[in-house]
């Protein structure tokens, strides 16, 4: 595509180590976190990003979901934004846990003091949360959807609105996500520009399905997304 343009409900799909959160003693739910900014990108010259608070990712497993579950977990997300400001995210999504796949809610928060008012929110709608235990850290993929904007820097690669250091590149062709981490890994093993988190993107737009890898990193250089665009080429075109 070349819009200028473009938005929507788009979905991620990512395999992220995630582990039990010390905030799941003070809940009393089970509460996993990952780290959004792994520590690779201080390889060779590259500094490590940045670490806020607020890139808190946390992630709470369903136990048992309820019916039209992304559905209610929007409307209830967009009246507790609204309630308890802008800066807090919620997202539906779906998560390996305990080696079954189970309906997550995946949250950035800047205090965690909102924490048990969410859950009590969520709890209220009937859906249920594992109680918290001890967990290994453990391998999982993760599936959610988030509302995201799109603005065209050069044919084929998008940047993300709202998060400066996320950008996508436009594939042709649909995949599989076992296909993308074969594809990604074949990438960062042959091409020289790598230092970067990756996940795969589809966006619903205009009753149409356009996917994405995605990169993330706070030290992109675009200037050499040209070689990156054409490894991607090369390998999903």
């Amino acid at each position: 595509m070349k819009t200028k343009k473009i938005d929507g409900l788009t979905c991620f799909s990512v395999d992220l180590l995630v582990a039990r959160s010390p905030l799941s003693s003070n809940n009393g739910y089970l509460i996993l976190e990952s780290d959004p900014t792994p520590d690779y990108y201080a390889k060779g010259n590259f500094p490590p990003n940045e670490k806020r608070v607020s890139d808190r990712h946390l992630y709470l497993p369903v136990k048992k979901g309820i019916n039209c579950f992304q559905d209610v977990v929007y409307r209830k997300a967009c009246q507790l934004s609204e309630s308890m400001g802008s800066e807090l995210t919620i997202y539906p999504g779906q998560m390996t846990f305990q080696n079954e796949e189970h309906q997550c809610i995946r949250m950035n928060l800047n205090n965690e003091d909102q924490l048990p008012i969410l859950i009590d929110e969520f709890t209220n709608l009937g859906i249920q949360f594992y109680n918290d235990k001890h967990v290994i850290a453990y391998s999982s993929f993760i599936y959610y959807k988030k509302y995201t904007d799109f603005v065209l820097i050069e044919e084929g690669v998008y940047q993300d609105k709202n998060n400066a250091h996320r950008y996508f590149f436009e594939i042709p062709n649909q995949i599989e996500f076992e296909m993308f981490k074969k594809g990604i890994e074949q990438i960062k093993n042959n091409c020289d520009y790598h230092l970067f988190d990756s996940f795969l993107v589809f966006l619903f737009y205009k009753n149409s399905i356009v996917d994405f890898i995605g990169v993330y990193s706070q030290h992109c250089e675009v200037s050499r997304f040209g070689e990156l665009k054409k490894e991607i080429n090369k390998i999903f075109g």
